[in-house]
């Protein structure tokens, strides 16, 4: 048995924590920087994760037949797709003319700051994990606009740009661009996404610190929230047929490796901090990417504390690991996934406003880090939540899932 630290008692003071998805006390502008030849691979240990896991197919139940069939399948309801159908029509509503989404607003209850690269982003992910594309879907003609917007944002670095962004805002919102291209071009094959979603992904490997991780700066230091969304980029970039160089993945084990607690049960935001809830989720969520069987003691371990431990609780909302810890529990199946999943699918609907101009998203008060990303933050989290019986196939084979 072994404990993370909890999140009951945190102060009302911005400060950097274990695991925010911002870092709102580090007010530095980001300065594009040339990036130089890729980091030499960092030699491995065997026995961390014998399997290659193929993620060929990772979009492919996002619609149609098999849709309904996972839905069936992993517990979904009638009420997490409505609840899923009125957050994409609350994200339709506040789409900006240029085709971006802001993270202050017009709706209430923004974030402090403003990034529409992320922002953007954010809710593209949502519409793409409902099945929408630039080319099929309800709202077809939203993701083509938001596209748009986002390859139009893209220096020849792959960077994506923002006027005077800080750094842990850039860090972020590049990584959830390069995600969304990647996806985009996995799901259509469209040759207009192929050219922008490569060049992404060349930044994100040139910008991998030497620790094998990210953060805020090209090839300077690695933390784990960071480096999990650089994660997610590089394999939709491999389910799509990019590039991606090998010792870059890696490198990743080598950084999990330098963060993990308990021989990888539990996971820290970087070497020297306590555990914590969302980070070990992030964590166990990488080493499922990475090849960790679902047997492996530490993934044994790790995921029953998420689910029994640190189970899904409303009125301690955090959707930074909700996001997480769904879906290293959908992944794994079995007993966790159903407990997770149980009180997930009732009480993360009826948290969805009902009423008035802000229908169909998420109020950010109450969430510990929706105080200051804001209401879209909060939404975009919850939705792809409840997207999670579809969005991403399964990694372990029904077998393997009891």
């Amino acid at each position: 048995e072994f404990t993370i630290e909890s999140n009951e008692s945190e102060s009302d003071v911005a400060e950097e924590s274990d695991d925010a998805p911002v870092d709102l006390d580090l007010p530095m502008i980001f300065e594009p920087v040339e990036l130089m030849d890729p980091i030499q691979p960092v030699p491995t240990e065997l026995g961390t994760g014998p399997q290659v896991i193929d993620v060929a197919q990772m979009f492919s139940g996002r619609s149609g037949s098999m849709k309904q069939a996972l839905l069936a399948m992993y517990g979904g309801t009638p009420e997490t797709q409505d609840a899923v159908a009125a957050g994409l029509a609350w994200l339709k509503r506040n789409q900006e003319k240029a085709g971006s989404w802001s993270m202050k607003g017009p709706y209430s209850d923004g974030s402090f700051s403003e990034n529409r690269v992320a922002a953007t982003a954010m809710a593209l992910l949502a519409f793409l994990g409902d099945g929408n594309t630039h080319f099929q879907g309800e709202y077809s003609a939203e993701v083509e606009s938001g596209l748009k917007f986002l390859v139009g944002r893209q220096q020849r670095t792959g960077l994506f740009s923002e006027p005077r962004p800080r750094d842990d805002e850039v860090a972020y919102a590049q990584a959830q661009a390069t995600i969304v291209l990647c996806e985009a071009y996995a799901m259509t094959g469209d040759s207009w996404l192929r050219d922008p979603a490569q060049l992404a992904l060349n930044y994100a490997m040139q910008a991998q610190s030497s620790e094998g991780g990210w953060r805020y700066r090209p090839r300077f230091d690695s933390d784990l929230s960071v480096t999990g969304w650089y994660m997610m980029a590089l394999q939709s970039g491999l389910s799509g047929g990019l590039e991606v160089d090998p010792s870059v993945l890696s490198n990743v084990t080598h950084f999990l490796d330098s963060v993990q607690d308990y021989d990888g049960a539990a996971y820290r935001y970087m070497r020297g901090r306590p555990a914590t809830d969302a980070m070990t989720a992030e964590g166990l969520l990488c080493r499922q990417y990475l090849g960790w069987p679902r047997s492996h003691p530490p993934m044994v371990r790790g995921v029953e504390t998420l689910a029994y431990d640190y189970g899904f609780d409303i009125n301690q909302a955090n959707v930074y690991y909700w996001y997480y810890a769904t879906q290293v529990l959908h992944h794994y199946g079995g007993s966790p996934w159903r407990e997770w999943n149980m009180s997930m699918r009732e009480a993360l609907p009826k948290a969805q406003v009902k009423t008035g101009r802000e229908k169909g998203s998420w109020a950010p008060q109450g969430d510990r880090w929706g105080r200051n990303a804001g209401r879209l933050y909060t939404t975009c989290l919850a939705i792809y939540c409840l997207e999670v019986y579809y969005r991403h196939l399964p990694l372990y084979t029904s077998v393997e899932n009891d």
